[in-house]
């Protein structure tokens, strides 16, 4: 075989193209197999700029070698014109003639041209139903790409790993973000100055820096937002403390003695003192019965009224989005997403009301009545039974308000049958 890797002498020669001709020239030849090379490239090809024509150039190439030609004591050589691969990516020739500079530069292949500049390659006799070796070969040479398999595994891997490295800091980044602006909805409704925290976040928000070093930021904003109520709750523990060790006015104390805990005299107690004080207010004169009263009366006390209804999170009590994801399988499967947080759930309503026939009118009332997040998983465990068991529900809509309207008295126990559903997966 014509050992003969010379580069034409109308091609511009660089550096890169160079130490691609070095690799196609080693002696000491990895073992390998096409397989293994064309994986190891593909996951490598986005590290290496390989993408769009040129990737799609790439995948043509190594799909033109011979499996057998990638043996330690051959050269894995294609030869196609120029011509013909334009017409396959459907581009011009001069951008096929780019991208195949490209991947000489990349060190994934070495230009191996023929005295004339033809690409072309002569085989020796077809053996055993296979094709001869490879006698005279003129074209692409994939050598360097062989050669470098292991490094080009290690940069796929590499690519990867920061790749998922950058997609979960973009999720933190956003959960910090939605964690803090309802730390600043709360801080305005309990009266907290929180404008430091909302300063610095909006300027670590805007700021141009790599996405993973943005995430560690926004962790220690979001440290920092805790560390702000913790303190100003800690304040406030503080001056009620303070207020509880002073002295009571003189109308609040009560002569009875501590140890006397029988109910009944308790009451007595009180009823004689509200009876004296009403005898005595009758025999004083009005004018300064009024001033007296004006004096001695008592401080307000804030009173806790029982709410009417459950609040929201009482409703979701005991189910977090781990269950829901564990349990609504097959919702996951159907809808084709996964449910790693309550907004994920929340966003495909709209797709869960339709297989199981209820209206959008009907989810909005409910949505209004019982809140998002609780319509959202009740929603979501109703589809999961129906598709699971399409006969175990007549009617999945009319279930569906039926656990809203038992939501709104209190006595959902969704948890249960998220849990069911969980074992039965």
């Amino acid at each position: 075989m014509q050992n003969s890797t010379g580069v034409a002498s109308f091609r511009k020669l660089t550096p890169a193209m160079m130490r691609a001709q070095q690799l196609a020239l080693a002696n000491d030849i990895v073992e390998t197999s096409k397989g293994e090379v064309a994986m190891a490239l593909k996951k490598a090809a986005p590290a290496l700029g390989i993408d769009g024509t040129c990737y799609h150039i790439l995948d043509i190439l190594i799909g033109l070698t011979v499996a057998d030609d990638w043996r330690p004591n051959r050269k894995p050589i294609v030869a196609i014109s120029n011509e013909k691969l334009a017409e396959y990516v459907c581009r011009s020739k001069r951008t096929v003639m780019r991208c195949l500079k490209r991947l000489v530069e990349a060190g994934v292949m070495a230009y191996r041209d023929s005295p004339t500049g033809r690409r072309y390659v002569h085989r020796g006799e077809f053996h055993k139903g296979k094709l001869g070796e490879i006698e005279r070969g003129f074209g692409f040479d994939f050598s360097p790409a062989r050669q470098r398999v292991a490094e080009l595994k290690e940069l796929g891997e590499a690519f990867a790993r920061r790749l998922k490295q950058e997609k979960d800091a973009r999720r933190t980044v956003n959960r910090l973000l939605r964690s803090i602006e309802d730390m600043a909805v709360l801080a305005a409704n309990e009266g907290l100055d929180f404008s430091e925290v909302l300063h610095a976040v909006n300027q670590a928000k805007d700021a141009p820096m790599p996405i993973v070093q943005k995430a560690d930021v926004m962790q220690g904003l979001y440290e920092m937002a805790l560390g702000a109520f913790a303190a100003q709750e800690a304040e406030c523990d503080a001056n009620a403390c303070s207020s509880f060790e002073e002295t009571p006015p003189a109308g609040d104390i009560c002569d009875t003695p501590y140890n006397n805990t029988n109910p009944q005299s308790l009451e007595n107690i009180s009823m004689k003192r509200r009876s004296a004080h009403a005898d005595q207010s009758n025999h004083e004169d009005p004018d300064k019965a009024g001033i007296k009263r004006a004096f001695e009366k008592a401080p307000s006390r804030k009173v806790w009224a029982k709410p009417s209804e459950p609040s929201q999170e009482d409703k979701l009590q005991n189910i977090s989005v781990g269950l829901l994801k564990t349990a609504l399988t097959e919702l996951q499967v159907t809808l084709g997403v996964e449910f790693n947080r309550w907004q994920d759930v929340t966003a495909h309503t709209t797709e869960m009301a339709l297989l199981i026939g209820l209206s959008q009118a009907g989810l909005a009332e409910a949505e209004k009545r019982a809140g998002g997040y609780v319509a959202a998983a009740v929603l979501a465990t109703t589809a999961e039974k129906a598709l699971r068991d399409p006969e175990l529900i007549s009617s999945p809509g009319g279930y569906f308000r039926a656990c809203i309207d038992r939501a709104m008295d209190g006595e959902l126990a969704l948890h249960k049958s998220l849990f069911g559903l969980a074992n039965g997966a």
